[in-house]
């Protein structure tokens, strides 16, 4: 079976599939889809976010480690930082709470790819086909 497909405007057809509005819809449908594995406790990791065109931000102080899924200690040894000192990684994993969220997880977008992929790429393609 050939399938053969013909775009009369090349740069429209781009324009609209690559516009900032689709690009910041993905990116908001991105964020709902990954909420359920984002650890949770107030909620302020989730909810603290900035979504643009370009990327979904995890305002919070503590969302890298929580992402990386890294205990993180300065260079005493302590998880309490004193003011102006970085943290490293060690090799202990975090432990989640599953309370909120159950499915609670570090690098929550590739749980959330894995689990919804799918349906996320049927949202992008339904918004698109409705502009």
């Amino acid at each position: 079976m050939n399938i053969s497909v013909e775009i009369f405007n090349p740069k429209k057809t781009f324009k609209r599939i690559f516009s900032d509005n689709v690009r910041k819809y993905a990116h908001t449908r991105l964020h709902a889809y990954c909420s359920p594995y984002v650890p949770m406790d107030s909620g302020a990791l989730d909810q603290t976010v900035d979504i643009t065109p370009d990327y979904v931000h995890y305002k919070s102080p503590y969302a890298h480690f929580q992402w990386e899924g890294k205990v993180f200690v300065d260079d005493r040894g302590s998880t309490y930082a004193k003011r102006n000192t970085s943290k490293h990684a060690t090799e202990r994993n975090l432990k989640y709470s599953i309370d909120k969220h159950p499915l609670a997880s570090s690098h929550w977008e590739r749980a959330a790819m894995t689990a919804k992929g799918d349906r996320l790429a049927e949202d992008i393609e339904t918004y698109i086909k409705r502009k």
